[in-house]
């Protein structure tokens, strides 16, 4: 699905599939990131195997709206595509008014 850039902000909670390589000694996997061009790891459940799809979910903390790019903390910074994103759910905030302001 593809999301509209404007629409994500900074600390929202975007989720990506990435697909497992193969399965290292630690209880972690090699996985491949769509768009990510670099290798990474990250802890699997037990009955993983290569080639299956898992979600790996972060909060965004850098949108490069010209280059269509979102960076998220999911264990280290990963940068895609927008298109990579898989789901996407904005964090609730709080409107403030001139009241609300402080002094």
């Amino acid at each position: 699905m593809a999301w509209e850039i404007a629409e994500i902000n900074v600390g929202d909670e975007v989720s990506i599939t990435v697909t497992v390589l193969k399965l290292l000694d630690d209880g972690r996997a090699s996985v491949s990131i769509p768009s990510y061009g670099f290798p990474y790891s990250i802890p699997v459940p037990k009955k993983a195997k290569p080639g299956d799809e898992l979600q790996l979910t972060g909060e965004v903390t850098r949108i490069d709206e010209d280059d269509r790019k979102v960076t998220l903390k999911a264990g280290g910074l990963v940068t895609v595509d927008v298109d990579a994103i898989s789901d996407w759910t904005p964090v609730p905030r709080k409107k403030t008014t001139l009241r609300d302001a402080p002094d």
